[in-house]
């Protein structure tokens, strides 16, 4: 199983440097920046692969109908809303609003009309509020779908989990890159290691995505046609 020790390793081979120019503090700091930066450049090519979860939260009658997202949340996958209670197929998807580009009505006015069969959320940073107003408090009838924020690393003997299992050396390409950003000092970088290795980053990156974005591999399975002489 790799580990944190073998991503910064790598990313000193690419740096040409060692433990005195990427130590192992810097390397771990390095790693978990660059995991968030891989994490979220799955997401935003609607690759599936990073780590989801599920979690419940009780409907309420509150007015603003408003609630926390949850505290491990990185990114929102899809809410969904029951109002009646009886949960499995009553769950329905709701569509995201910008409370500020609402055409001729008030969000007031959502609140109270906005049909149940279509809920709507928006979006306050931490929290959301929903709409319509829900008229009977439902335990769980908030089901949310997320992205779970990427545990930082603490040790170069932390394991590294799927999809970062695939190729570690994309994140010792980005671990390289936060390192020659490092050397400019808060300068402008427009070449040298610092662009080479955010383009080694993108390249692996890029073949990732390629392996990841089909979803699966499976064969078609030919069905023959049932011919059974009431067609013609």
């Amino acid at each position: 199983m790799s580990q944190v020790s073998d991503v910064i390793t790598y990313a000193r081979q690419l740096s040409q440097t060692d433990s005195n120019g990427i130590s192992d503090t810097l390397g771990i700091a390095f790693t978990n920046d660059a995991l968030q930066d891989y994490i979220r450049d799955l997401i935003d090519r609607g690759i599936d692969a990073a780590q989801t979860q599920e979690s419940y939260a009780d409907l309420t009658t509150n007015n603003p109908n408003t609630y926390l997202w949850p505290s491990d949340m990185f990114a929102l996958k899809t809410i969904e809303i029951d109002f009646t209670g009886a949960g499995g197929q009553n769950f329905l998807q709701a569509q995201q609003y910008d409370v500020a580009n609402i055409q001729n009505v008030s969000f007031s006015y959502l609140r109270v009309n906005q049909p149940s069969t279509m809920p709507i959320i928006d979006n306050r940073g931490d929290t959301f509020e929903l709409a319509p107003i829900p008229t009977t408090a439902i335990v769980g009838g908030v089901r949310i779908f997320y992205y779970l924020l990427p545990t930082d690393f603490t040790t170069t003997s932390d394991s590294l989990s799927y999809p970062v299992t695939l190729d570690y050396r994309c994140l010792s390409a980005k671990v390289a890159y936060f390192y020659a950003l490092s050397l400019e000092k808060g300068g402008k970088v427009t070449g040298g290691l610092a662009a080479d290795m955010e383009a080694e980053y993108a390249r692996r990156l890029q073949k990732i995505i390629t392996i990841l974005a089909p979803g699966t591999k499976q064969p078609i399975q030919p069905t023959p046609l049932q011919d059974q002489g009431w067609e013609y």
